[in-house]
């Protein structure tokens, strides 16, 4: 079973049995690089089409799906280091994880004010009947269509770089990345204490 399809099996049967998501999949799995490579993957993230929250501090990518209960909860807790000065974080939207999840991050991507619709995707969030669902409508199919290109590009520097790091088929997120000096760090799934106190001490 790959990690996608074990998060939505997962998540699938919390949301059938009217539980409210407040645990973590479990402590993140890490990965650190320092080549030339990940140095350009670094480089490379720059240019996805990406939502900054945040004027101070490191940076952080954070690569999203609208549906991704893990990544309501990882969003959530960013607000107080984002709110206090002491991350920027890159919301690299894409939509994989469900039927409407693609929908939905053409919605936000295709927004006037694309950091405002994160925002009401992330305060509506909810379990559903039909699993977690980010609170904003999903798009068209024109505005789909329109942001195509976007949302690929997203979804390929997730889809390579995991398979690279973790050996893993298909693509599963939240995917965390920042840097650390000259060596970029990766996490998988939600951080644990040990692991925001690295990403927070960061520069």
């Amino acid at each position: 079973m790959t990690i996608v399809r074990a998060v939505q099996t997962l998540t699938r049967s919390l949301a059938f049995g009217g539980v409210i998501l407040t645990t973590s999949i479990g402590i993140a799995q890490g990965a650190t690089a320092a080549s030339d490579h990940d140095l350009d993957y670094w480089q490379a993230l720059s240019h996805t089409r990406y939502i900054e929250e945040g004027s101070k501090g490191p940076i952080l990518y954070d690569f999203l799906d609208p549906n991704c209960p893990y990544c309501h909860q990882t969003y959530v807790w960013l607000q107080n280091p984002v709110d206090g000065g002491q991350l920027r974080v890159r919301f690299v939207i894409v939509g994989f994880l469900s039927p409407g999840s693609k929908g939905k991050a053409a919605a936000i991507l295709a927004a006037p004010e694309p950091l405002a619709a994160l925002r009401r995707t992330e305060k509506g969030f909810a379990m559903t009947q039909n699993g977690p669902e980010g609170g904003i409508q999903p798009a068209d199919a024109t505005v789909i269509a329109n942001v195509q290109n976007q949302l690929q590009f997203n979804q390929s520097r997730l889809d390579g770089k995991e398979s690279e790091l973790f050996g893993m088929e298909g693509a599963a997120v939240p995917f965390l990345v920042y840097q650390r000096g000259k060596k970029i760090h990766y996490l998988l799934g939600p951080p644990d204490n040990a692991q925001w106190k690295d990403l927070l001490d960061a520069s």
